[in-house]
């Protein structure tokens, strides 16, 4: 995304403008995603082009098995001894497919 609109600081300084408000980014979630993401580059190396696995995976693909961990985590959160490491790595690959999915659809990769 390019943007070609400039702002200036009350100091003088200049930078373009952005869209975005990366600091409302929830950073614990994303290191959780980002977890995720390393244990699926280690199970599932990049291909010979370099591209990550998941290219290679359908958008509808990762959003049914992102909603299978939805739904996972959604049967364990309603048992009476939870297992909470069960619930967040579910939660943490529900996550991770979701992006990848977002990721496809802005690329146009459907």
């Amino acid at each position: 995304m390019q943007n070609d609109s400039v702002v200036q600081n009350e100091r003088g300084g200049k930078q373009s403008a952005i869209h975005g408000r990366p600091t409302e980014l929830p950073p614990l979630a994303l290191i959780e995603v980002a977890n995720v993401m390393g244990v699926g580059a280690e199970n599932y190396p990049r291909e010979e082009d370099g591209s990550p696995n998941w290219h290679r995976i359908g958008c509808c693909s990762n959003l049914d098995h992102g909603l299978e961990h939805a739904f996972t985590f959604l049967a364990e959160r309603n048992k009476p001894d939870r297992d909470h490491t069960k619930m967040l790595e579910e939660l943490g690959h529900h996550a991770a497919r979701a992006l990848m999915a977002l990721e496809q659809y802005l690329r146009g990769d459907l």
